[in-house]
């Protein structure tokens, strides 16, 4: 049986997320809420705990990245299905 993908509405969760190396499977723009789909595994439910837990540590130049790019990824499209990863040189 497949697991369903982890969703949350929280953008700086998101960009926490990518940036500590996990790939965004999905976005969905409804409404003007962007909800984003992760692959559920341990890794993320821990990276979550951290982040909710004041225990989160990531390179601030990478978050910044990644911010930039989730909302790119929010504002040029309505629903993406593309893997979105940390990588400089990935285009997105």
């Amino acid at each position: 049986m497949m697991k369903q993908p982890y969703q949350t509405k929280d953008f700086p969760l998101a960009a926490f997320l990518i940036s500590s190396g996990l790939a965004l499977q999905a976005h969905d723009r409804s409404c003007g809420v962007s909800t984003f789909m992760f692959p559920d595994s341990a890794r993320l439910h821990e990276l979550v705990d951290d982040f909710y837990g004041f225990r989160a540590l990531v390179n601030p130049v990478s978050y910044a990245n990644a911010f930039r790019n989730l909302k790119s990824v929010m504002y040029s499209t309505t629903t993406t299905n593309d893997n979105m990863s940390n990588n400089p040189r990935a285009t997105n």
